[in-house]
């Protein structure tokens, strides 16, 4: 799996048969006295896309509080810190490429975001991943604008019904996984990987919204597998250790309040994924048909 599609979903099961592909699950058993929910997002996918989305949204009715990955009340705020926290102190990119990488990222961030290194130069590789793939994205599907990310959509519904809103993590803890647990270094490399690989990634990207689309976790999960441009090490940080985290709060939560969880698709997919992880912690986890 090439890195830009990565990106895409990640800013996150047990195997699992056609019969049961499926975006939205139920949690039940283990001595709750309510069911809960769970849903895999997409961030730019637009919720006209997802089949039955206004039942789903209704669920949200039937529980006591709404789970994201972080509280996302105020974007402008966020999009602020995250600015801030992708600014490098010590380096440029000019610090990080050759010549010949500089050219590359300077010319493909001109084509997609409109701007070059000269006024990005200080942004962290990363950063400049996530921009180049988001800006590419929307050009490649002529989208004028980026859709409503439907975590928001969950988060803002709850809050009008007055529902306790619950973050997994802080907006500052997020920063710092995308920002921070990979070396620049490093991150310099994704960034012109994912700038060579650019048709590749963009056809796999489709793969992975038309799996989404369908909501065949089974296929989503052969496309995680097939990725080899993440270490190992690099796959712990962004999925697994917050799997980790989040799991433990879940288990917390569940047995003393209903919930509707939303977190990135990703997130569910995998061995290590949230639905395996809830069944072998005793709960009953289906597919909501």
């Amino acid at each position: 799996m090439k890195t830009l599609r990565y990106i895409v979903l990640c800013c996150a099961i047990v195997t699992v048969s056609a019969v049961q592909a499926q975006l939205f699950w139920q949690i039940s058993g283990n001595e709750l006295s309510q069911p809960s929910f769970i849903f895999g997002t997409h961030h730019l996918i637009d919720k006209n896309k997802i089949n039955n989305f206004e039942e789903v949204l209704e669920k949200l009715k039937q529980v006591d509080i709404m789970i994201g990955e972080m509280k996302m009340s105020n974007m402008p705020e966020i999009q602020m810190k995250m600015m801030k926290a992708a600014l490098m102190k010590n380096n440029t990119i000019r610090d990080l490429l050759n010549d010949e990488e500089y050219v590359l990222v300077d010319n493909e961030l001109k084509a997609t975001v409109g701007v070059g290194l000269n006024k990005l130069g200080k942004l962290k590789p990363m950063m400049l991943s996530s921009m180049y793939s988001v800006m590419l994205y929307m050009q490649y599907h002529q989208m004028n604008k980026q859709p409503e990310a439907i975590d928001v959509i969950f988060q803002k519904s709850a809050k009008k019904q007055k529902k306790e809103v619950v973050g997994l993590e802080t907006v500052e803890q997020q920063i710092d996984i995308l920002f921070n647990s990979i070396s620049l270094k490093r991150q310099a490399e994704i960034l012109v990987e994912g700038m060579r690989d650019k048709k590749e990634s963009l056809f796999e990207m489709d793969q992975l919204n038309n799996a989404y689309i369908a909501g065949d976790l089974a296929l989503l999960e052969t496309l995680y597998l097939e990725n080899d441009d993440m270490t190992v090490d690099e796959n712990k940080i962004l999925l697994d250790q917050r799997n980790d985290s989040w799991m433990k709060q879940l288990v917390e939560i569940l047995p003393r309040k209903s919930c509707f969880i939303a977190v990135g698709c990703m997130h569910l997919v995998g061995e290590n994924g949230i639905i395996n992880r809830l069944q072998k912690a005793g709960y009953v986890v289906e597919a909501i048909q």
